[in-house]
């Protein structure tokens, strides 16, 4: 039957009458988007509604797509005046199991009720019937439900869907079944940054707390020395991830790999690699790997030979992308749906063609996503848009939140005034507290407009009605700009339009024509690479910096460093164990034999010269032999090894052995800081950050710094113009060379002085002074409070406030201390945060 569908839907493409309607109906959703009359006449809308039924059982992807399109479109502008249209759309929703959009329109329309006959609720309650598992308290879409079959076979599973289709929900739904059914087991969740450590390890407290086990299961997010409950949930990127397996006395029942991709990612892929290698070194967990793209469907077969994978693949989200081109044409706007021929010109309504204009007149009551490609262009793009926002929203959220950015951050960070207007910027280098702050108010709908860089490909949940593309690329300092990844762009345009709330998203592109890269959304193109993971990539790519890497050459002063000597590191583990044979057949290797044996021989040389134990050099995969061997030389010949061991971090020497070290750790070419920052700034950085000093006393000190350092260059150095820059510069110094960096460096240090202090049986007191550097603490009860989720900044201050007998471990000891002490002196928006993850939990 849906092969006729499918030669029906065909014929009705090409038809003039349905082009005719097609384009009414979207001149008609414009005017409605854009705030002008819309009238569709009834006997387009029943073409439509029919034609959209005809597409959806078709199954094919494309014309679903364009059915889900029509459908969206046609609610949205005429559901009001048309009421009958309702049960039609209700109907095509139960058959193609779109739950979530069944849900919405119940929400939408209350007030129209209608009634099939017998037959029709008879099948439509078989089909919902079908489609409802006794673990979940929602309908799955069909999707979904075959995605927990497979995974409650337990077999091995790997998932493609777009990013709304929500697929995750129903893996830590799966996970968190099985390991409180279980008479005790541990899973691992490996997500790619930081930031998604705390979204998802709420996730995870919220649907515990719903099944009212919130007590019965630990979720650990950093690594410690300590034992864990029989029920854990490790959710983790694959750094903190290598830091446990090190432990050596740990099994894993369940691992997920979120937003799995990465893999192929430049600056994570290969510790990803190395880290899952590890891991089933003493694991045989059932292997969840979830991705957005089936461009990456194949990519983990040479990490993991021999599993044979059940595959559930979906190109169908229930939120249906709407994608159109604005261009400014004299005082109009062409707006034309992509891959169509529907077009129409709206006043612009404004002079000349600013981003900040377009977004204002196409996005006026709506919540918006506006993308930018640097950090900078965000806070430029909101403050545009605020000041074009004459009236302040009186919106006491909005200003408890600006009061916070100004008492917490600074007084003239600019994010404060444009909260105040419902205007947000989001990005990487945004201090903790700040990013969930700007996440919390985007969720519950205070910002109606966030501008934002690819940290919103990495994951992070931020959807709304409208997402304004200009110009995407990657841009890389002082290298050429590349263009964007498929899957990132897949993942950004999935923000557009949010499940349960939206029937569809408006993705709006920018002056496409004028675009860096033009062929992101060209729907002819076919030629989709399939990737393969970074290791094999930069083998096959980058022969010569592996063999500088491999013989210690390769320049410190790179950033590149890290990845070309992890990916030397683990060729000289392959080779200590036989394995690299296997890596060189693996079917991704695309190198001559003679290169191959090139490499071999590098790789041998590289083994033999090694002085450090197999143990330290597989416990620091980034850093190389010959700067991990220079160290072991040096502790090993100085007359009094206790004069170079790291002291705690309230110690009162910390400073000067901390500065004495990584002096060392940069003659050596273990650290080489970022920029133009010296040994003597990121040790005082440093020590603020692990004594638990406040961010706003770190960014003041880096105005200071910055403020110099521009005057001595001859720039503007007035401290208003850097307070942002600083904000940013502060968070990138402690994220990427205090967190990454010097944490890898001293860890490496560490090992290696404990192992000669051990070999020279000499007894000394070192600290595991990196795990301090990772988290931003030495508290023992803040580290728990960060361990929980909250901000380092909330952590702080709870921390602070709270009197010293009070434990916290579990969030049930966060929830009672938040009822038993008076906590009243705390910033509201600290309440909140603690309130968020509370409710969450």
């Amino acid at each position: 039957m849906s092969h006729f569908y499918s030669k029906l839907a065909e014929r009705i493409l090409n038809n003039e009458e349905f082009k005719k309607a097609e384009n009414t109906l979207f001149r008609e959703y414009v005017n409605f988007i854009s705030e002008q009359k819309s009238n569709l006449d009834k006997a387009v809308a029943k073409k439509i509604i029919s034609t959209a039924q005809i597409f959806y059982y078709s199954k094919q992807d494309n014309l679903r797509k364009e059915g889900s399109i029509l459908l969206s479109m046609l609610i949205e502008v005429c559901a009001q005046q048309y009421p009958e249209l309702i049960p039609i759309a209700n109907n095509i929703f139960y058959n193609s199991g779109d739950f979530p959009n069944i849900r919405l329109l119940e929400e939408k329309f209350p007030e129209i009720s209608f009634r099939f006959n017998i037959y029709s609720e008879t099948t439509r309650n078989l089909r919902l019937e079908m489609n409802t598992v006794d673990e979940l308290d929602f309908p799955l879409t069909d999707f979904q439900r075959s995605l927990w079959i497979e995974l409650n076979s337990g077999e091995d599973v790997i998932t493609v869907a777009p990013t709304s289709a929500g697929k995750t929900h129903i893996i830590l739904s799966y996970i968190i079944d099985k390991v409180t059914k279980s008479d005790g087991a541990f899973a691992i969740i490996i997500v790619p940054t930081r930031a998604l450590i705390t979204e998802v390890s709420s996730k995870i407290y919220g649907i515990l707390k719903n099944k009212k086990l919130d007590n019965d299961i630990e979720i650990c997010t950093i690594p410690k020395d300590s034992s864990f409950k029989q029920k854990t949930i490790f959710v983790m990127t694959q750094e903190r991830l290598h830091e446990i397996l090190q432990r050596g006395d740990i099994y894993f029942d369940y691992l997920f790999i979120d937003e799995a991709h990465n893999i192929s990612d430049e600056s994570r892929g290969v510790l990803l690699h190395l880290t899952l290698e590890k891991l089933l070194e003493d694991s045989a967990p059932q292997i969840i790997i979830g991705m957005p793209s089936p461009q990456y469907i194949n990519t983990f077969s040479s990490v993991f030979r021999g599993v044979p994978f059940t595959k559930e693949v979906t190109a169908h989200s229930p939120v249906s992308k709407i994608i159109m081109s604005v261009n400014p044409k004299g005082r109009n706007l062409l707006i034309e749906r992509n891959g169509t021929d529907n077009s129409i010109s709206i006043p612009k309504n404004f002079k000349d063609k600013n981003l900040s204009d377009i977004v204002l007149r196409l996005g006026k009551g709506y919540s918006n996503i506006i993308y930018r490609n640097q950090t900078n262009s965000c806070d430029s793009t909101a403050d545009e848009i605020s000041k074009k926002l004459l009236n302040k929203t009186n919106n006491s959220a909005l200003e408890e939140a600006a009061e916070y950015i100004e008492h917490f951050i600074h007084e003239d960070y600019s994010l404060a005034n444009n909260l105040r207007k419902g205007v947000a910027f989001h990005y990487g280098p945004l201090p903790t507290s700040v990013r969930l702050l700007v996440e919390h108010l985007v969720k519950e709908g205070h910002i109606d407009y966030i501008i934002c860089t690819s940290t919103l490909a990495e994951g992070i949940n931020l959807p709304a009605k409208n997402l304004f593309l200009l110009n995407p690329f990657n841009r890389r300092p002082y290298q050429p700009s590349e263009r964007l990844e498929d899957v990132k762009i897949s993942n950004i345009t999935g923000r557009a339009g949010r499940m349960l709330e939206h029937f569809s998203g408006n993705i709006f592109l920018i002056e496409p024509d004028d675009w860096k890269y033009k062929d992101y959304f060209d729907n002819e193109k076919n030629d989709k690479e399939e990737k393969i993971p970074t290791y094999f990539k930069l083998i096959n790519d980058n022969k010569n910096e592996i063999l500088l890497a491999l013989s210690g050459n390769f320049s410190h002063e790179d950033n590149d460093q890290y990845k070309f000597y992890t990916v030397a590191n683990k060729l000289i583990k392959n080779y200590s164990d036989d394995n690299l044979l296997e890596t060189f057949s693996s079917p991704e290797i695309t190198l001559n034999q003679s290169d191959i044996a090139e490499i071999r021989k590098y790789v041998r040389t590289a083994l033999e010269n090694i002085k450090v134990s197999s143990f330290i050099l597989e416990a620091n995969p980034t850093i190389g032999y010959i700067q991990q061997n220079r160290i072991y030389e040096f502790l090993n010949n100085v007359s009094d090894i206790n004069d170079w061991t790291l002291p705690h971090p309230k110690s009162d020497s910390v400073y000067d052995r901390l500065l004495k070290i990584c002096n060392k750790l940069i003659e050596y070419g273990v650290f080489n800081p970022s920029g133009e920052y010296s040994a003597k700034y990121i040790t005082t950085i440093s020590r603020k950050w692990i004594q638990g000093h406040s961010l706003k006393e770190m960014i003041t000190a880096q105005i200071a710094w910055d403020t110099e350092h521009s005057s001595e260059k001859g720039e503007d150095a007035s401290p208003r113009f850097n307070v942002n820059k600083s904000v940013r510069n502060v968070i990138k110094v402690i994220n990427n060379d205090i967190r990454f960096r010097f944490s890898n460096a001293i860890k490496c240090y560490h090992l290696l002085l404990t192992n000669i202090a051990t070999i020279k049986d000499i007894d000394v007191q070192s600290v595991k002074l990196h795990y301090y550097l990772e988290i931003g603490a030495s508290d023992e009860r803040m580290m728990a409070l960060l361990n929980l989720g909250l901000s380092r900044e909330t952590a702080k201050e709870l921390h602070d406030k709270l009197p010293k007998n009070s434990a916290i471990v579990s969030i049930s000891d966060l929830a009672k201390i938040m009822h038993s002490v008076n906590l009243d002196s705390l910033h509201a928006v600290i309440k909140k945060e603690i309130t968020n993850l509370l409710s969450h939990s």
